[in-house]
């Protein structure tokens, strides 16, 4: 009897905890959702754990380079089995190192691996150092920033449960310097324990937040860089994925996120103001803004707008050129939008190619070019490199010395702004998985980065600066590794046209334009063919990719109240 009871309790408990679990990602991502809907989001797409939905996969794979320790307890702790893996693979036992080819793998779920990033931020006058289990997101960083410089920024959130991080003190700093590692979630310091010693560091000297999250859909580069310039959620700011598709004349379409006419770019759809933005006109432009990604939907998201403020939100104080730039593949230089930014002094000398030139006998990297053409047609996998990430931390470095430095600009009282995103970590995540010995090196080089830049930091500003060093997002295992599925958006369109007669497939679609989780619907479409918004939703469900289910859930504006 006593075994019956007993056993009948470790059911019971099972079933409640599995309830709890269950309840416990819904009511995540159905939040997330909430403060991501933009005003014509019909559905919100829920694949299931690890399964990517992408515009598509790579035609070319990259041979990637695992350790056996390391890679059984990134299985462990995503649940996912070693012995499949092993046997799937056909890896030797006794072996420490595997190579596999893998395709590509991508972010901007509501999973644990995509949302769980890290934050330290580091500054001896303003925080009280520790470890701190508070939940936070990145929208909540620029509410920090506007307390410590006693300013009322419009889109501050309520930080009062973090009072406890901050010391009583009426200084401000002499800069603020924030750092994101792209695709830098916890997914990829648990793979590599040893992989940075700096920050590592950096922990026990800093305020650092255990269970920092990405709080909106979707987890990708373009809104999470939104969300800490901002503080806003995408439901506000507009700027909700990086691209978005549309079906026309039997093809994908996409648009890029600030994607304007004849390479000009459209600021007006990113609709809230910056920290930067606000902060530099209310300071009579003192405040020097420098913001740096190889990527500009990264740059321009954490800076702002410049000289471009949208005209509804403008007022008679403007700010002037902030200094914004990013990378152009074809010139292979620094680039910016002249309209609205600036570029620092000596930062046009930085061809890549000639960098890579120069350096390429003192950075250890498996990245090799002919020439400048072959430099050119391997340009991305130079993104992945450890050049990449010297160039990256260099060219940062060179433009605080140009602007604030050299000008004697740095300690005139007024707090300037710096934001960097290391973004190796992404390319080299995406192209070989987080999991992989590339990656691995390319936090080792990017941990090194850092430590520069701190250094850099304290040489020039004594104990007078502010450090924060978070990510965007994190991703997903490759699915070669978790065995998922991959879906394109061309199958997608693809699937769904059989809702349709076959005579309007190729030129009409229920989708008016999707994104990864958001999509929206055709109703002009869907009235001249009769057919419902429960028929689309249906129709996604059955969806399959492999003789599996691809979406877990398909969730209306109804289904998230």
């Amino acid at each position: 009897m006593k075994n019956i009871v007993s056993n009948c309790f470790v059911i019971i408990s099972f079933i409640i905890l599995f309830n709890l679990a269950a309840c416990s990602w819904e009511d995540s991502y159905k939040a997330a959702a909430k403060r991501s809907l933009q005003v014509d989001t019909d559905l919100i797409l829920v694949p299931y754990p690890y399964n990517i939905f992408d515009k598509e996969a790579r035609e070319s794979i990259t041979l990637s380079h695992y350790t056996k320790d390391e890679l059984k307890e990134i299985l462990l702790e995503h649940n996912l089995s070693w012995e499949e893996l092993k046997l799937d693979w056909g890896w030797n036992e006794k072996e420490q190192h595997f190579e596999r080819e893998v395709n590509y793998t991508s972010h901007y779920t509501n999973y644990s691996y995509d949302i769980n990033i890290p934050i330290w931020i580091f500054g001896q006058k303003w925080f009280n150092n520790g470890i701190y289990p508070d939940t936070i997101f990145q929208q909540h960083i620029p509410s920090i920033y506007s307390k410590i410089l006693k300013y009322k920024f419009s889109n501050v959130l309520d930080i009062s449960s973090y009072d406890k991080i901050f010391k009583n003190t009426n200084e401000i700093p002499e800069i603020i310097v924030t750092i994101v590692v792209d695709q830098g979630g916890e997914q990829l310091y648990k793979a590599h324990p040893n992989g940075f010693p700096f920050l590592k560091t950096l922990k026990n000297e800093s305020v650092y937040f255990k269970n920092a999250r990405v709080g909106h859909l979707e987890a990708h580069t373009a809104v999470g860089h939104a969300a800490i310039g901002t503080g806003s959620f995408p439901k506000e700011m507009k700027t909700f994925s990086n691209e978005i598709y549309a079906w026309k004349d039997g093809k994908v379409t996409s648009k890029t996120v600030y994607q304007g006419n004849d390479s000009q770019l459209n600021l007006e759809e990113f609709s809230t103001l910056s920290l930067a933005d606000v902060w530099d006109r209310d300071e009579d432009n003192h405040p020097v803004i420098i913001s740096q990604c190889y990527a500009a939907r990264a740059s321009i998201g954490m800076a702002g707008h410049g000289l471009l403020i949208p005209q509804l939100l403008r007022s008679d104080r403007l700010s002037d050129k902030d200094f914004v730039y990013w990378a152009n593949s074809k010139s292979l230089l620094w680039d910016t939008f002249n309209p609205a930014y600036s570029m620092p002094d000596g930062i046009n000398k930085y061809d890549f190619y000639e960098f890579y030139q120069a350096n390429k006998q003192n950075i250890s990297s498996n990245f090799k070019a002919e020439n400048r053409l072959d430099f050119t047609r391997k340009f991305h996998h130079f993104q992945a490199s450890e050049f990449q990430v010297a160039l990256d931390g260099e060219t940062f470095r060179n433009s605080l010395q140009s602007e604030l430095i050299s000008r004697k600009a740095f300690k005139d009282g007024k707090t300037d702004l710096a934001f960097l995103t290391l973004k190796a970590t992404d390319a080299v995540g995406h192209l070989y998985g987080w999991e992989s010995q590339e990656s691995e090196k390319i936090l080792i080089a990017t941990d090194m980065e850092i430590r520069k830049i701190f250094d850099f930091l304290r040489s020039h500003y004594g104990d007078s600066f502010i450090l924060l060093v978070t990510a965007d997002h994190g991703a997903a295992p490759m699915p070669e590794v978790s065995k998922a599925s991959f879906l394109t958006h061309e199958i997608f369109f693809k699937e769904l046209s059989e809702l349709l007669p076959p005579t309007a497939r190729e030129k009409q679609s229920v989708v008016k334009w999707i994104t990864h989780s958001h999509l929206s619907l055709n109703r002009e479409v869907m009235s001249a063919y009769k057919i419902s918004e429960a028929d689309v939703i249906e129709k996604i469900k059955s969806i399959k990719i492999n003789s599996k289910p691809f979406f877990r859930k398909v969730w209306n504006r109804g289904d998230l109240d």
